[in-house]
C-alpha cells in the first residue's frame, strides 16, 4: 500500500505539537512523546501465504507509518533487515516496510506540517543471511532521502523553538544502534530502553516493571524508550488498550516522567490525547518531571 494514500485522520493529531500553546518551550529530552513499537510493521501492509499464516505472531501496528504520523505518534520504533540488497523492517520471520516507505512517509508527513518532529529509532540492523549488515549502503540511503530533515546531534539539549528557529527543514531525530561506520553528527547514539524481558510477562508483573522505571527513569534529559508490549501464544502482539489508559492517564505520574512510550497497536488507546496534556502540563509544573526528593 502506498503510505500517501490514506489521509484518514481522528481528533486533528497532525500538527499537535506545533498547535499545542507553549510546549515549543520544551526540549527534546523533556517532551513526552507518544510513539508505536515496531512501528513498521503492520497489518495494512497485507501478507501471502505462507507469511499471512503467522502474521498475527509479528504485526504490532494497525495502520502505516504515514497514517500513525498523521494521527499523532511521533517516535517510530524501527528494526531493519537487509534482504536481496534491500533494507526493509521485520520482527520476527516477518517482513514489513520497505526504507524507502519509511522515509517516504516522513518526508510526505512533514511537507504537510514543517513544525512538527518526529524520532526515528533505528535500534535493531541485521542481515537475513550471514549477519552482516551493509552499514555503509544504510547510511547512503538515510543521507540520500532525509539528509536536510535531520537534527543534528549537537542540539540535543535545545528546545523547539530553538530548533525551529535554527532550520526550517530539520524535523527529524534519528537514533541508531552504533557502528563505526555511522560517524555522522546526524546519527543519535541509541536510545536506552526499558522493556520488562519476558515473552510471556502477564499483566501485574508489567505493571510492577513500569512501576520500578517510573521510579528510577534513565534520564530526565535525553530521551529513552519504554517498551509497553505483551505477547500470548495464541495471538502474539496483545492490545494493552486498558492498561495504557489507566496507567498513563492524566493523573499518573508515569506519564509525566516518561520519555517516549512505545505502545503496540497505537491508535487503539488515548496515549495521545495523554502525551499533549502532560507536555502542556510540564510547561507550567516541570517539577512533574524531576526526580523524587
Amino acid at each position: 500500500m502506498n503510505p500517501a494514500g490514506n489521509t484518514t485522520t481522528r481528533n486533528n493529531y497532525a500538527n499537535w505539537m506545533s498547535t499545542t500553546p507553549h510546549i515549543d518551550s520544551l526540549k527534546v529530552g523533556e517532551l513526552v512523546w507518544p510513539g508505536c513499537h515496531n512501528a513498521a510493521m503492520d497489518w495494512d501492509i497485507g501478507h501471502s501465504f505462507p507469511e499471512s499464516a503467522s502474521a498475527n505472531w509479528a504485526l504490532c501496528q494497525n495502520h502505516d507509518l504515514l497514517w500513525k504520523m498523521r494521527n499523532g505518534a511521533r517516535s517510530f520504533d524501527l528494526r531493519m533487515l537487509l534482504q536481496n540488497n534491500e533494507f526493509k523492517a521485520y520482527h520476527w520471520k516477518i517482513r514489513g516496510r520497505l526504507l524507502k516507505e519509511i522515509v517516504a512517509a516522513a518526508n510526505t508527513f512533514l511537507d504537510e506540517n514543517p513544525d512538527e518532529f518526529i524520532i526515528f529509532d533505528f535500534n535493531t540492523l541485521h542481515d537475513e543471511k550471514d549477519n552482516r549488515f551493509d552499514h555503509s549502503l544504510f547510511k547512503e540511503e538515510i543521507l540520500r532521502h532525509l539528509k536536510d530533515r535531520l537534527i543534528p546531534y549537537s542540539n540535543k539539549y535545545l528546545s523547539f523553538a530553538q530548533l525551529r528557529k535554527i532550520s526550517r527543514k530539520q524535523r527529524v531525530i534519528l537514533s541508531i544502534e552504533y557502528h563505526e561506520k555511522f560517524g555522522s553528527e546526524l546519527f543519535w547514539p541509541a536510545f536506552q530502553n526499558r522493556w520488562e524481558g519476558s515473552t510471556f510477562v502477564s499483566v501485574e508483573k508489567l505493571a510492577q516493571y513500569v512501576t520500578a522505571v517510573m521510579q528510577n527513569p534513565p534520564s530526565f534529559t535525553y530521551p529513552w524508550r519504554l517498551s509497553m508490549t505483551q505477547y500470548t501464544a495464541a495471538r502474539g502482539p496483545t492490545k494493552l488498550t486498558k492498561e495504557i489508559n489507566a496507567w498513563f492517564d492524566m493523573e499518573s505520574y508515569f506519564l509525566y516522567r516518561s520519555s517516549i512510550i512505545s505502545v503496540d497497536f497505537f491508535d487503539e488507546s488515548r496515549l495521545v490525547e495523554y502525551c499533549i496534556g502532560a507536555n502542556s502540563r510540564l510547561v507550567r509544573e516541570p517539577h512533574l518531571k524531576r526526580p523524587f526528593k
